[in-house]
């Protein structure tokens, strides 16, 4: 998309990080001459300081092995004279291309032994943490050779200007109090590569909390985006009634874009992905997690398809509640695309969003987004699922009031209910079951379609509980590592 500011990713960030480490290894791996002759030094350096210049600071206190604290290049005192290989008398590494090996998360409590690091290579591990919690990390190398350990932004993975750093000779750890809720990563490299061309070790590395433990975080910030809002009897404010305060002082990173209240999804979705562009960058994060409600489900797979947003890179998962994925009945209706009261229907839309008459052709194009002959015929086929994206689908089910009925039928839905049930059987009142389903399925909520986001002003049926759900739901995306 060309509207679209570019970002950095993980490969990216590697390059970065690639050019970045020369810094700290010029001087063990290269000649003093050449820091002397680099005319473009120090353009490079202010780079870097911009790179790097806009993350929060964080408290670090490292173990009585570290040697540097947050905000040091780990990698300035490595030595003054160029290494050489012993047999080729060139240089043990190349500077300007270190190896990045990216590992895998660690959950924290968990352990990793034996690990092999080699002279010229770095090691980039992936934790999370919720903002204020602190998070040691206790490596030992089994050797007197000095290791580098230093925690960054996802977004900047080099020595340079870490959030908290030290240098561990032996058995040593380091500390840091998480700057905000979200991902962090790890970097591991031996001190002094170039001083032993041949050197190969091996260190143990594990990740505990230590204070502030019972907060929670995903790895990717969790962002609830909206379907119709502006409606007449439920207003635009809240839409996820509660649920973001709720999720927040549990921990949890969370990000809510305002987009058009109706409109087509060509439109809202370029809306969305541009809000996923500024908030990657205001939370220096690779990716986050999406969770849609109604259209805002659409506008979610929108995003993340190469031939609509084209950021499924930056997207872990998209959870979808009550999403017409196959379309639904109601909005053919009320476009005469089908038979049925066409003019009745539209006019109770219209009653029901709290439209003005100059707003007509957005809600009729957002319809059209919602019907089946777009979404059956159009959207599914062109807006493909991105591969590396995770997609989940909750259904919603209400009923009329009776034996059996958990969730009786909001008055304000009835009419709609009732036109739906005929042609498309179960349904939460604007959308049928079947359509909701949307790649892994996790189940039915007893809920119409405004008590799924807890509407109208937190009351529920006794059934459902939507602050417990969207809690679980966050659980869910954690313990998935997303």
């Amino acid at each position: 998309m060309d509207c679209h500011s570019p970002r950095l990713d993980l490969s990216s960030a590697l390059r970065l990080a690639a050019l970045v480490a020369p810094l700290g290894l010029l001087a063990a791996c290269g000649d003093d001459a050449a820091l002397d002759g680099n005319d473009g030094q120090d353009e490079q350096d202010e780079q870097d300081t911009q790179a790097t210049s806009e993350g929060d600071e964080a408290g670090a206190s490292n173990g009585e092995s570290g040697s540097a604290e947050g905000g040091e290049d780990v990698g300035e005192d490595v030595g003054e004279s160029a290494e050489t290989g012993s047999e080729t008398g060139e240089p043990a590494c190349d500077p300007l291309a270190p190896e990045a090996l990216e590992r895998e998360f660690l959950v924290r409590g968990s352990s990793r032994e034996g690990v092999q690091l080699s002279a010229c290579d770095y090691h980039v591990w992936w934790i999370s943490a919720a903002a204020d919690v602190e998070t040691t990390l206790t490596l030992d190398a089994g050797v007197e050779q000095g290791v580098e350990l230093a925690i960054s932004y996802p977004d900047t993975l080099a020595f340079t200007n870490p959030i908290a750093s030290a240098t561990l000779y032996g058995p040593g750890a380091l500390s840091f109090d998480a700057p905000r809720s979200g991902e962090f990563a790890v970097l591991v490299r031996a001190q002094n590569p170039g001083a032993d061309p041949d050197l190969s070790l091996s260190y143990d590395l594990s990740v505990t909390c230590t204070n502030q433990c019972q907060l929670e975080t995903t790895r990717f910030p969790i962002t609830l985006v909206h379907g119709w809002t502006g409606f007449e009897n439920i207003g635009p404010l809240d839409y996820f009634y509660g649920v973001r305060a709720d999720l927040e002082a549990l921990g949890y990173p969370v990000a809510v874009p305002v987009l058009d209240p109706y409109n087509a999804v060509e439109i809202r979705g370029e809306q969305l992905a541009d809000f996923v562009e500024l908030t990657l960058g205001a939370q220096r994060a690779r990716k986050l997690n999406l969770f849609g409600h109604s259209q805002g489900g659409i506008d979610s797979r929108y995003v993340a398809a190469d031939a609509g947003g084209g950021l499924g890179d930056h997207i872990g998962a998209v959870i979808t509640l009550g999403t017409p994925h196959q379309g639904t009945p109601f909005t053919d209706i009320a476009l005469g695309l089908i038979p049925g009261p066409a003019e009745t229907v539209l006019v109770w839309l219209l009653n029901f969003l709290g439209a003005a008459q100059s707003q007509q052709s957005d809600v009729e194009a957002s319809l059209y987004t919602l019907s089946e002959t777009f979404m059956q015929g159009e959207f599914n086929a062109t807006y493909l699922d991105h591969p590396q994206v995770q997609y989940w689908s909750w259904t919603g089910e209400t009923c009329v009031a009776g034996i059996g009925c958990q969730d009786a039928v909001d008055p304000l839905l009835l009419f709609s209910y009732e036109l739906i049930q005929p042609i498309a059987g179960a349904n939460d009142g604007l959308v049928p079951e079947s359509s909701a389903v949307w790649g892994d399925y996790l189940g039915l909520v007893p809920a119409d379609h405004i008590d799924e986001i807890g509407q109208i002003g937190g009351l529920t049926s006794l059934s459902y509980d939507h602050i417990e759900f969207f809690r679980d739901n966050a659980r869910m995306l954690a313990d998935n590592e997303f």
